[in-house]
């Protein structure tokens, strides 16, 4: 009875450091920082730039006590000086689970995604926010997209326009509403795309010193095809949501 007992003690003890290795490669390779990197120091970078590390960043910190523990006092090829509780290896395995497998961006994207043209009347805008409930539009010309329309754009607009409190919207055309050159960046990416490529793009546009509005997802990741889906930076604050509750 104590020999098995002592086997599956060992047993969950390689599955631990199993799981803990995979998750310490897949910072590596998210992070893109040398081979020689300790664990910690990855698990920090790669907290920076994505919720779905950060959700977890307390866990994993103790999970990396846990694991010097297994490893680095373990005194015999086949003993452990400690042991972790079954519940501890399944919670590991499946945030190894979480960060190796991330979903696909397509899961935290708004869709479908409701497109208008230049010569789109304001009027029809207005209506197509009351009925969809949508701030974000995008803008596209002869099949390629120009930029992004959004609710702040428009209440701007209506802002500088209003005289004594009333605003003429007769042949208000999106064009009119858009400035010639718009602060609000859009990125694109193919549909195969995962959270944790969508959450590198924030993060590039954040260390640039650039807010980016939405990222659309279209089948190739081309500015020349319509999208079928569209992200922005709340949809990623409801994915943090979503991860802590993991």
């Amino acid at each position: 009875m104590m020999d098995k007992e002592t086997i599956t003690n060992d047993e969950l003890s390689q599955r631990f450091e199993a799981a803990f290795n995979r998750i310490h490669n897949k910072l590596k390779a998210i992070s893109q920082q040398s081979e020689k990197a300790a664990f910690m120091e990855l698990l920090h970078t790669s907290a920076r730039s994505h919720a779905s590390i950060r959700a977890h960043l307390d866990e994993l910190k103790q999970f990396a006590k846990l694991r010097n523990a297994i490893v680095h006092q373990k005194t015999e090829a086949s003993y452990y000086i400690a042991q972790p509780h079954t519940e501890i290896v399944e919670r590991i395995e499946q945030i190894d689970r979480i960060l190796s497998e991330p979903a696909e961006a397509a899961t935290i994207a708004s869709s479908p995604v409701y497109t208008v043209e230049p010569d789109t009347l304001l009027v029809q805008v207005l209506e197509m926010i009351r009925d969809h409930k949508l701030a974000e539009y995008p803008v596209y010309e002869k099949g390629t997209c120009k930029g992004l329309l959004t609710g702040r754009e428009i209440l701007k607009w209506m802002a500088d326009q209003h005289t004594d409190g009333k605003i003429s919207l007769t042949d208000v055309q999106v064009r009119d509403i858009l400035p010639p050159t718009s602060d609000y960046i859009i990125s694109f990416v193919e549909s195969k795309a995962n959270i944790f490529d969508i959450e590198s793009i924030f993060e590039e546009h954040q260390s640039q010193n650039k807010k980016l509005e939405a990222v659309l997802i279209t089948p190739n990741g081309g500015a020349d095809e319509l999208p079928i889906g569209i992200i922005t930076s709340w949809d990623l604050t409801k994915n943090n949501d979503i991860l802590l509750e993991q």
